[in-house]
């Protein structure tokens, strides 16, 4: 087998495996959820082994790639440059077969490169001959993160919470708080521009604990709300009644609620507190939490400094 052969081999027959262990821990999963006869023995194997993981699986991809190029003797910068394009093997497999959306792209592929890149390096050293004492060093190093990674799977609440001093008493700003039309501003946060909905406007069906309430975003997506706390020209909270369904939005994580506090400076200026709580499913979370933290901020940065201007009379 020639050079080029080797390398195209080791890309695609890494990027088949990786599609292999997602689909199997899928079809495991999916079994043991509809109540089939299950052993902790069985439940273990599945949550450690073949649960799909965004670190854990391109590691591997990475690894069976690099035992095919173990004959090629590459140096370290050739292994980085040929992991990146064996991310982008399978970053363009799942955005053609599977349907991922170019936001989650985006968001996963540093990750995904960084992870087959490491596989790959340890691959190089891992297959190469002579080097028995290393191997064993790292063999449990790779033990240890197989049997951590699922322990960091802990679905929390994560809040974010930003401020905007307005120069409007709080009686002016709460009626913008309760809704507000159309946005009129473009997007600035580089996730918006490639595709994730952006916020537009609110409705609001009343002013009483219990009511609905509405935010709609770019392309149609809302997001359906109810009224939990109201405190007139204090306090707004609300819970998420219905996820959006788009799935470049929303389709890994669990919105809670949002909140807005309006604090009286007492000189005619108010500072409008907003507050979003949701709960990521995708791992790592801290790396994911970057991104969605960034977003929301984003989120709340537009819709409150439109309520600044329209209570300000700049709107």
């Amino acid at each position: 087998m020639d050079r080029q052969a080797r390398l195209f081999s080791g890309m695609l027959v890494g990027n088949a495996v990786g599609w292999l262990l997602v689909v199997l821990a899928q079809s495991l999963l999916s079994t043991l959820e509809d109540g089939q006869p299950r052993a902790d023995s069985v439940v273990s194997t599945v949550a450690v082994v073949v649960w799909p993981s965004l670190v854990l699986v391109p590691f591997a991809v990475g690894l069976v790639a690099a035992w095919f190029w173990r004959a090629l003797h590459l140096k370290v910068g050739e292994v980085l440059l040929h992991s990146m394009t064996t991310s982008l093997f399978g970053l363009l497999a799942s955005w053609s077969v599977m349907g991922e959306g170019i936001v989650c792209i985006l968001m996963v592929s540093p990750l995904i490169y960084t992870a087959i890149a490491a596989g790959a390096l340890t691959g190089r050293v891992w297959f190469r001959t002579g080097e028995d004492r290393l191997k064993l060093s790292i063999l449990p190093m790779v033990a240890l993160a197989v049997l951590v990674e699922p322990k960091l799977r802990v679905d929390e609440d994560a809040v974010v919470t930003d401020e905007v001093l307005i120069s409007a008493t709080p009686a002016q700003v709460w009626p913008h708080v309760l809704a507000f039309p159309e946005i009129p501003d473009r997007p600035n946060h580089l996730l918006f521009w490639v595709g994730l909905p952006y916020p537009t406007r609110t409705t609001n069906s009343g002013e009483f604990v219990g009511a609905a309430r509405a935010c709609i975003f770019s392309g149609g997506v809302t997001l359906h709300e109810r009224v939990s706390e109201f405190v007139p020209r204090e306090r707004l909270t609300f819970e998420i009644t219905e996820q959006p369904t788009h799935p470049e939005a929303y389709g890994h994580l669990t919105l809670h609620r949002g909140q807005f506090i309006l604090r009286d400076n007492g000189n005619g200026t108010t500072t409008l507190i907003g507050s979003s709580w949701y709960a990521l499913h995708v791992r790592p979370r801290w790396y994911f939490d970057l991104w969605m933290e960034s977003a929301t901020r984003a989120v709340h940065r537009r819709v409150m400094e439109h309520i600044a201007r329209l209570a300000e009379g700049k709107a």
